[in-house]
């Protein structure tokens, strides 16, 4: 089967799938209101990484919780405008703390997170942008807390499916990276994980590769979608018709499909990023989170990018970069930095179901609607693989793992009109 279609979202989730319906020789039109990556899909840590499978909402979180309902915490802050609004989510987001849920979807998202970076190495060798990409694992460092635990949580997950992971001292910490201050204590190393130096660049030179190859691309601000009983139509600063639609409009997806008659319980989790300059002669070699203070460094062509951590609030509330503020003096503690470069503060949000399990499914209620959005924070790196399996879903093809963990039917329902 193939056809005319339209992606609708050019983050990576809908750069992915428009790549993969194209191979198949599918005439593709991918759509969004800006330039591909420009959106949630623009600030992450640039990580591709086999082990980003254990969701936030893990049965260890009731630990935490004491300490993260005093909102004041680097790692999950919190608006209560939010709580107040959506807390059918924050409900079902809680009740799936839960050993159970954990297990279930760290090997569903397990089965992502390890094709991520083959399918990304598939599109790079057809973009010719290998060279954004370093396979020299990713490093997590602790200041007081214990080293990594192989009977712990993370641990047992990791030998179950298989991660490589490298226990360290502090001196192997500072043998891998010699420019980070002597603070730490220790660490361990995800031996199998890469990085990419500039995701926005990456996900355009798919695009561009995406052109070249006949696929067509159009800049519009869709709104809402509309649907006559033959062809979508979608509505916005021009009117786009398909009989053939994908919606991997990431945190506006829910919008989008709401005048179809559909209802989904997604939220977002917003995020923040600032890049800083080295100081002279300061090296960063790979991709650093600093565990106890709750923030992730990463070497981009922009520079030294630091991202917060979760911030639970409303996709389009105000900025509140206190998150970052809080975690960028601690990073001056653990690396050589010399300032601000001049680009501004990335805020964006990314789109969460509670299982935090993503939906790649065909819609409920529509013959030819297919969804794909709800990554969460590994949107980047699961995006291609996103795409090849919604492409197979599409075409009629036998796809490559159950998708059964991941269909619209856990979180998303049509009204029957």
């Amino acid at each position: 089967m193939t056809g005319s279609i339209t992606v609708l979202g050019a983050g990576s989730v809908g750069v992915g799938t428009a790549l993969h319906l194209q191979q198949r020789g599918w005439n593709v039109t991918l759509v969004d209101k800006a330039k591909p990556a420009s959106e949630t899909s623009f600030g992450n840590a640039g990580v591709i990484n086999a082990s980003s499978f254990l969701p936030l909402n893990n049965h260890t979180l009731w630990k935490s919780l004491p300490r993260y309902l005093r909102n004041n915490q680097p790692q999950i802050r919190y608006s209560w405008a939010r709580v107040l609004a959506e807390f059918p989510w924050l409900f079902y987001f809680l009740r799936y703390a839960n050993s159970r849920a954990t297990q279930e979807t760290s090997a569903a998202l397990n089965q992502l997170c390890s094709e991520a970076l083959n399918e990304h190495r598939a599109f790079m060798q057809r973009a010719g942008n290998m060279h954004r990409l370093t396979q020299n694992g990713w490093l997590k460092v602790l200041r007081q807390s214990k080293g990594f635990d192989p009977n712990g949580l993370e641990g047992r997950l990791f030998e179950q499916f298989g991660v490589g992971v490298q226990p360290l001292t502090a001196e192997e910490v500072y043998e891998l990276e010699p420019s980070l201050n002597r603070i730490f204590s220790g660490g361990y190393l995800l031996t199998d994980s890469a990085s990419v130096n500039n995701p926005f660049a990456l996900i355009n030179e798919y695009v561009n590769q995406f052109s070249i190859d006949g696929g067509t691309v159009v800049e519009t601000d869709v709104r809402s979608v509309s649907f006559d009983g033959s062809q979508f139509t979608l509505h916005g600063d021009n009117l786009l018709h398909t009989e053939n639609l994908v919606v991997a409009a990431g945190p506006w997806s829910a919008d989008v499909l709401k005048p179809l008659g559909y209802r989904a319980m997604l939220g977002v989790e917003r995020g923040y990023h600032q890049h800083f300059h080295p100081q002279d002669g300061a090296q960063l070699n790979r991709t650093v989170y600093d565990l106890d203070a709750g923030y992730i460094m990463a070497p981009m062509e922009a520079g030294i990018r630091i991202t917060s951590g979760v911030e639970l609030a409303r996709r389009d509330a105000p900025t509140n970069t206190a998150q970052l503020e809080q975690v960028i003096p601690r990073a001056y503690e653990a690396f050589p930095l010399s300032g601000p470069t001049k680009d501004p503060i990335w805020r964006g949000a990314r789109p969460t179901f509670p299982d935090s399990r993503p939906v790649i499914d065909k819609a409920p209620a529509h013959e030819n609607l297919w969804l794909a959005f709800g990554h969460q924070h590994i949107g980047l790196m699961s995006g291609p693989i996103t795409g090849k399996l919604l492409a197979q879903v599409i075409s009629g093809e036998k796809t490559d793992i159950d998708l059964n963990p991941f269909k619209a039917s856990r979180w998303i329902r049509h009204s029957g009109r």
